[in-house]
């Protein structure tokens, strides 16, 4: 009943969108034969992905300037969002609404080590209850005003990798994800950074995958300890595909 709920609420989100944006996509760009000609990095990855509840509780989602924005949470579901950048808030059987980090307010709102998923949390907990929305589309927004892709996004360091750029990572060749029409398709490898986050720094990567918690990419070991290569594309054919992939 559970997976039933959640392709019929994103039937209702995303009709036509994204089932579209996968097939034109279908991630099967030609793997790179010569990896020797590329720069080499040796990373290592989380993932996140998009934080799915409904509108009920007592917290509210304020904007920048404070206001509300007419949806409410309780704790733990409000510090889940916050902890994962975007969220769907199913008031009813027809209107969901995606909601985006927009900022970060001097005052928090509330205090997210008090729930107890987060009480024992290494991450800066204490900061999530001073963030601020804004109403968003589709899986939401990362940076430079690109939009959030399953799978395809990355969340970086720009100190480390720049924005825009396009990363290739053997151990993601073959992995077997589905969209949210429930279509398999197999990965090609081919990753964008499109975003950030507080805790991305130096050589941690945040892999984005949607609505998708099932953890489907194994080099995903979320430790500085285990790490994976990854190579800096150049080929702009590749590189072009990406970008306008990820434009709004």
């Amino acid at each position: 009943m559970k997976e039933y709920c959640l392709s019929f609420l994103l039937l209702i989100i995303f009709p036509l969108s994204s089932s579209a944006q996968l097939e034109e996509d279908s991630f099967n760009t030609s793997t790179i034969e010569d990896l020797d000609s590329l720069e080499h990095l040796t990373l290592w990855a989380t993932e996140y992905y998009v934080h799915i509840t409904q509108n009920e509780g007592e917290i509210p989602y304020l904007t920048v300037s404070g206001d509300t924005l007419g949806y409410f949470s309780d704790l733990c579901n409000f510090c889940t969002s916050c902890l994962e950048g975007t969220v769907f808030i199913e008031s009813d059987s027809t209107d969901v609404v995606v909601l985006n980090y927009a900022a970060r307010s001097e005052k928090a709102l509330v205090n997210c080590r008090e729930c107890a998923k987060f009480q024992k949390s290494k991450l800066n907990v204490e900061s999530w209850g001073s963030v601020r929305w804004k109403v968003s589309s589709g899986f939401g927004e990362g940076v430079k005003n690109f939009k959030l892709v399953p799978f395809r996004t990355v969340a970086v360091d720009p100190k480390m990798i720049p924005y825009g750029t396009v990363l290739f990572i053997p151990a993601a060749v073959g992995v077997a994800i589905e969209s949210p029409d429930g279509k398999t398709y197999l990965h090609d490898g081919y990753f964008f950074a499109g975003d950030t986050g507080g805790a991305i720094k130096g050589s941690h990567i945040d892999v984005f995958t949607g609505v998708d918690s099932s953890h489907p990419f194994s080099f995903v070991k979320s430790s500085a300890n285990k790490t994976t290569d990854c190579y800096i594309v150049t080929d702009e054919k590749v590189t072009k595909f990406l970008r306008v992939m990820h434009q709004k």
